[in-house]
């Protein structure tokens, strides 16, 4: 039987809101040297899809979104074919996961157990490797230090809150409404903070009898950043990894009296070295086969993209989004 020649696909065709994602056939893309084809199972949608798509990061329409997915190997370029039939996940800039198929580079593959759902491994890949490098790699950090999250009952906070706990530390969380305050709770968070970040400082001054806390890892921005320095104790530190509310402006270097730093990380420079990323993802798929991680997900299907990301744009969504592109096959590891 001749090989399929098209697939379908997400698309963005310029730049603009969340019209601009249509689901279409494309040409069914073919793995080079080092490369694997993937037939994605789930893909995630994460607000970088939106920034790309609307321009804010550099992007060049037209493209397929999509930087994280889970699935099959299905095909293999040279020097790839021991790839072949293993279930993986990836995260890799540019793979195009709002399709049926997706050909990334083998170094940027996470070999999956059997015991690990492919549902899973897609909703873990950018969230939960982000949530283990911010707590791991940008602030130091003791047992018993209090941390704020914000943005806490999202896919990502909900990881940051569980990976803090794991860590031995006191979270206080931000979040929107009393509903999200429940799923903040419920992912371990020792105190939550119902707010519309117009003075969440002073409550979380109060919560620490005026100390502050070690860290804050902010992912909303221009909302909730400059406020943070106000709840962010001496030798802090202010982790700026996202910009849900957009970017904040210029900082004035007074912000960080007190010996206070700030870092505006990337995961992508964590895990830039092959070895790096499978070290760091080892370590969320060891939490997922303990049951460690308590993921909630929404899953909706490939042909509604375009709604995926509104409803993460608009803050409608709890926990992670997903598209369920294909089949959930499973393949025993070679």
């Amino acid at each position: 039987m001749p090989e399929a020649s098209e697939m379908l696909a997400g698309i963005v065709r310029q730049h603009g809101g969340t019209d601009a994602v249509e689901v279409v056939k494309q040409p069914l893309p073919k793995p080079g040297p080092g490369e694997a084809r993937v037939r994605i199972a789930f893909a995630g949608v994460n607000f970088i899809d939106i920034y790309l798509r609307e321009g804010a990061y550099s992007s060049s329409p037209p493209y397929i979104p999509g930087l994280e997915g889970a699935g099959v190997v299905e095909s293999t370029g040279p020097g790839a074919e021991v790839w072949l039939g293993r279930r993986v996940a990836f995260v890799h800039k540019g793979a195009g996961a709002y399709s049926e198929f997706a050909v990334v580079p083998v170094t940027r593959l996470v070999p999956l157990g059997n015991d690990v759902q492919l549902q899973d491994a897609a909703a873990v890949m950018l969230q939960g490797l982000t949530a283990q490098y911010l707590l791991d790699g940008t602030v130091r950090l003791e047992r018993n230090d209090t941390v704020l999250v914000h943005a806490a009952a999202g896919g990502t906070g909900r990881l940051i809150v569980q990976v803090a706990k794991l860590r031995g530390l006191k979270v206080i969380a931000t979040v929107s409404t009393k509903a999200k305050a429940a799923v903040a709770t419920a992912a371990g968070a020792d105190k939550v903070i119902v707010s519309d970040y117009s003075d969440f400082a002073t409550e979380v001054l109060q919560h620490t009898q005026n100390r502050g806390v070690a860290a804050i890892f902010d992912g909303v921005g221009n909302r909730t950043f400059l406020q943070g320095f106000r709840c962010l104790r001496p030798r802090g530190g202010m982790v700026l990894f996202g910009a849900s509310s957009g970017f904040p402006p210029s900082v004035d270097l007074s912000v960080l009296a007190g010996s206070k730093f700030l870092v505006r990380p990337s995961l992508f420079d964590f895990i830039a070295e092959e070895s790096e990323l499978r070290t760091r993802a080892a370590a969320i798929m060891d939490w997922l086969q303990a049951e460690q991680l308590n993921l909630q997900m929404t899953v909706l299907p490939l042909a509604d993209a375009a709604e995926a990301l509104r409803q993460l744009q608009s803050r409608e969504s709890t926990g992670k989004l997903l598209l369920k592109v294909g089949p959930v096959e499973a393949s025993a590891e070679l």
